[in-house]
């Protein structure tokens, strides 16, 4: 799936890693991220099956790799992109900790639910702000609802993780 999320990127023009990056920093980042250290052999595995092709420039003095997306991968993607998903199945350390509190003091279980609902807090606030800093730009209606989903997923999850303390 991570392939299939670096092509979904090029799909809007050739990028650099780190320009992908940046872009998922303030995107998928609250639902679907991975680090440089998954970037870059993917898109090699990418290129190796002509999904993607590479070029260097100079940017600022350094040369850079950048990613732009064959044929081949814009009809890969398109095909991934028509299948339905399958529902995801949660995976959350969080309430993990929760289900086994039973084995712990009062006084961390406070603890550890204020830090985290502090936490949600913040990224509510995070994803508000991107959302006002979006509020000038045209953005296409399905990045402006995944980005108001993500903003009421954190704050039904501090609701509920709020209700427990």
């Amino acid at each position: 799936m991570v392939e299939m999320m670096l092509l979904g990127f090029l799909m809007d023009g050739a990028k650099t890693g780190y320009e992908v990056k940046k872009y998922m920093e303030k995107s998928t980042h609250y639902f679907f991220n991975t680090g440089f250290s998954s970037i870059y052999p993917k898109y090699k595995k990418l290129e190796k099956e002509g999904r993607v092709r590479v070029s260097q420039e100079i940017k600022n003095g350094k040369l850079n790799k950048v990613y732009t997306l064959t044929d081949e991968g814009k009809k890969a993607f398109q095909e991934w992109l028509a299948v339905k998903p399958e529902i995801g199945r949660i995976r959350d350390e969080a309430l993990l900790k929760v289900f086994f509190f039973d084995h712990l003091e009062e006084e961390k279980r406070m603890e550890q639910l204020e830090a985290y609902t502090e936490e949600l807090r913040a990224h509510v606030i995070a994803l508000k702000g991107i959302r006002e800093q979006l509020s000038s730009h045209e953005l296409d209606p399905w990045k402006r609802t995944t980005l108001e989903f993500g903003i009421r997923y954190y704050e039904f999850l501090n609701q509920c993780f709020s209700e427990m303390v």
